[in-house]
């Protein structure tokens, strides 16, 4: 099984022009070329939050306009940026639940899509009937192996804004619920803007760039984070029949210039 992970599109309202200087739109559009061009045998799409930058109806309306041309399905969570209601709006499927939480089963896998967000405020958590709904279906499915996403980081990242101000402020107990199930295979989480792996309790994690802006890995800042020039992201993720996970990082803006050479 592949899938491909997308995060932090960070669409813009019509009444903006472009976001530190570039248009999230126009990444987000040669992201899904691009996995259109070399992906098709994925399975699916996700996209970890942030999916607009202002929650605004208009960002939503481009980002339906895009994913409406893809040739995978697309599945979306929310990030602190988002408004869930306007959300819903455009993507009715997701109005089932008042919170944008949902799973996926296939035949011997569990897709689990979490929804962290604290509206208007960076941080994240899961209430306590996020949390059940989590323990219910971790409980539900003991046999499958289980693969979650998220927009908030639930590991420390070493970048102070982010662990300190929009950190995930309920990983103790997101932490206590998981380490119950030796099944949980991996986690990915977008929010940081930065390429990150790492492992806990046995079970793997990363994150991916934004397709829009990135974030300066400045561990001595301890000011607003800072965004820098380096090239967007989305990760693939390959998944062998024994549940081993192997993750690559694609920069796509320039993808075209690719040269012929030897191994």
């Amino acid at each position: 099984m592949k899938f491909i992970h997308i995060s932090d599109t960070h669409l813009i309202g019509d009444e903006y022009r472009s976001l530190y200087g570039i248009d999230p739109e126009f990444r987000l559009k040669k992201a899904f070329q691009s996995i259109d061009r070399w992906h098709k045998d994925a399975s699916f799409i996700v996209i970890t939050g942030d999916l607009s930058n202002d929650g605004s109806s208009s960002s939503y309306e481009k980002l339906k306009a895009i994913i409406r041309n893809s040739t995978l399905p697309v599945y979306l969570i929310l990030g602190n940026h988002d408004i869930r209601d306007n959300f819903k709006r455009f993507f009715p499927q997701y109005a089932s639940y008042k919170f944008v939480q949902y799973s996926q089963k296939t035949e011997d896998r569990v897709f689990l899509f979490l929804d962290s967000v604290v509206e208007h405020s960076p941080y994240g958590k899961l209430c306590e009937e996020r949390l059940s709904w989590l323990k219910n279906q971790l409980d539900t499915y003991k046999k499958e192996s289980i693969y979650i996403f998220m927009h908030h980081h639930p590991i420390s990242c070493g970048l102070y804004e982010m662990d300190n101000v929009g950190n995930f402020k309920t990983k103790d107990r997101f932490w206590d619920l998981l380490k119950k199930h030796k099944n949980i295979k991996h986690i990915s989480f977008g929010h940081i803007h930065r390429i990150m792996h790492s492992c806990r309790n046995n079970i793997s994690l990363h994150s991916t760039r934004g397709t829009a802006f990135q974030v300066a890995f400045r561990t001595d800042c301890k000011e607003e984070y800072l965004t820098n020039e380096e090239n967007p992201t989305y990760a693939i993720i390959d998944i062998d029949k024994n549940d081993n996970t192997r993750v690559h990082h694609h920069e796509f803006m320039n993808e075209d210039r690719i040269y012929a050479g030897e191994c």
